[in-house]
């Protein structure tokens, strides 16, 4: 059976916001390296390595191109430009996706009586490297509870974040984005443990269900 390589496998690539440019990205891709992220920064193979940058933006214009010091067989420039391109798109949308998810839970939290607080997170992602997201802390006296971004697919989604409850990081939560929507997925306390975060109860997100899985984190601290 002939399988189709996937043309891109072992060239690694990251996204990056160009700062004090809202909506302009660096992409870099990088081949020649054993490792995504090298070894430690230090290793000549890490120095060798050869990359290729292109300036593009959210809206899918290519700003500037810098072509690699050591050819890539098969690879023009219309490829990385168009590749890039692509891989903005996904991370503008994967961003803004999380940041819409955080304001939401943040305000919702605020009127349900909770304080609020947001933090960074670093994530990495094999198609856009490390890359910061923001997560949230929500306290109501003792009790504290940490929304983290934790990956931007999983089988049947499109972004996870998970609802911990600190400073155990109890997992009793999960968000996951599918059918146009972010969907809260958590355990019924009483019933029987589910195999996986996906198949615990859910519904859809809304202010009435975060309460209601709040409350449950609650008690389950207490």
């Amino acid at each position: 059976m002939n399988e189709t390589r996937d043309p891109w496998a072992g060239i690694y690539s990251s996204v990056n916001p160009e700062p004090g440019k809202p909506d302009v990205y660096w992409v870099s891709f990088v081949w020649g390296l054993g490792h995504a992220r090298g070894y430690g920064g230090e290793s000549p193979e890490v120095k060798k390595r050869a990359i290729v940058y292109v300036q593009a933006t959210g809206d899918g214009a290519v700003l500037s191109y810098h072509p690699p010091k050591e050819p890539l067989p098969h690879f023009e420039q219309r490829d990385f430009e168009s590749k890039a391109l692509e891989l903005v798109m996904a991370y503008v949308n994967w961003t803004h996706r999380l940041a819409d998810l955080v304001g939401h839970v943040e305000q919702w939290g605020r009127e349900l009586h909770w304080a609020t607080r947001r933090i960074e997170k670093k994530l990495y992602d094999r198609r856009f490297g490390d890359h910061p997201e923001p997560a949230l802390v929500l306290q109501e006296d003792t009790c504290r509870i940490l929304l983290e971004p934790v990956g931007r697919s999983a089988p049947g989604a499109e972004g996870v974040v998970d609802l911990y409850l600190m400073p155990a990081y109890d997992d009793i939560a999960s968000l996951y984005f599918y059918e146009g929507r972010w969907n809260l997925h958590y355990a019924v306390p009483g019933g029987p443990p589910a195999a996986s975060g996906q198949q615990a109860h859910s519904a859809p997100l809304s202010k009435e269900a975060l309460q209601r899985v709040l409350e449950e984190m609650k008690q389950h601290a207490t």
